[in-house]
């Protein structure tokens, strides 16, 4: 999923002392962002198999109407007199309730794709999530009588919602300031965490690599390799000593993953690591990994010297 990227605006104002006096601009103000597109129809396709529960859809629909409105993602009104563009919302989804024995589960699934018209109109939204969730309960026994059969209705929105906040937060992170982002990167973690650290390495926003620099040891693979990601869309080249510091020359899988980091973020420091472990590493293929990716190494560096 991929919203646009909200834009940072840097302004340096120069002043002149002259007789005694400073005169002073003002900076000019950010541009507007582009406006939301106009929220239009909700198409909802019930793919459950029969039930004794009936699906309430108008209810599925008209919440979810007001959990897109109340997102932020939307315009719910059109402007006097001018054309907008409109997006579509199409829920598909799945519930059932299945019992084993003593035990039961509702279950849903829910797929949710949103797309504007124009598509490349200022501000398009396009978005495909989905997700699912369960519910237990259990079944009537000659010991316990049976609790009350969830609500597949209630189940199909609470997923739904699920994924209309997660996708709002997501674009907020996208266009909110480096306080956010950071607020986001030192979090206890999560998608958002990952989110956070993608969009810090597509905005360059060098302040961070200190941070991104610690989580290349973090316990947690997707972060480390989400840091990694982000300091290489940095060019961030203190990233080279870090890694060659914090993991182990025995990982195989992860010696892979570093020697070409290391490869592509260049410089004489990898040049020097990988001819290293070229030349003394006891895995035949981590040597013979660490020698081609010296190669490319070099062969980029010269290349870019030659320009």
């Amino acid at each position: 999923m991929r919203g646009a990227s909200g834009l940072l605006v840097a302004a340096a104002l120069g002043g002149a002392i002259v007789a005694g006096s400073c005169r002073r601009h003002a900076a000019p103000p950010p541009p507007a962002p582009p406006p939301r597109p106009l929220l239009a129809a909700i198409v909802l396709d019930d793919l459950s198999p029969p039930s004794d529960e009936r699906i309430d859809k108008g209810r599925i629909e008209d919440q979810i109407r007001m959990a897109l409105a109340a997102s932020g993602l939307f315009s719910t009104t059109a402007p006097d007199g001018g054309a907008m563009p409109t997006a579509r919302a199409r829920l598909a989804f799945t519930a059932e309730c299945v019992q084993e024995g003593a035990k039961g589960e509702a279950r849903a699934q829910v797929r949710l794709h949103v797309d504007t018209r124009p598509s490349d109109a200022p501000g398009a939204i396009e978005f495909d999530v989905e997700g699912q969730g369960v519910e237990p309960y259990t079944v009537a026994t000659k010991k316990a009588p049976q609790q009350a059969m969830p609500s597949l209705t209630k189940l199909v929105l609470r997923i739904a919602s699920d994924l209309i906040d997660g996708v709002a937060t997501r674009r907020r992170l996208e266009e909110g300031s480096p306080t956010a982002l950071h607020a986001a990167l030192v979090a206890d973690g999560g998608e958002l965490r990952e989110e956070a650290i993608r969009i810090i390495g597509e905005r360059q926003i060098r302040a961070e690599v200190p941070t991104l620099l610690k989580l290349l040891s973090d316990p947690d693979e997707t972060v480390r390799d989400a840091a990694l990601g982000a300091l290489i869309a940095m060019h961030e080249r203190s990233a080279v000593r870090e890694l060659t510091q914090s993991r182990s020359l025995r990982d195989r899988r992860e010696m892979r993953k570093i020697i070409e980091a290391i490869s592509i973020l260049g410089g004489q420091e990898a040049d020097e690591y990988l001819s290293f472990i070229a030349a003394t590493h006891d895995d035949d293929e981590i040597r013979a990994d660490a020698a081609a990716a010296r190669v490319r190494l070099q062969r980029r560096e010269a290349e870019a010297g030659g320009r």
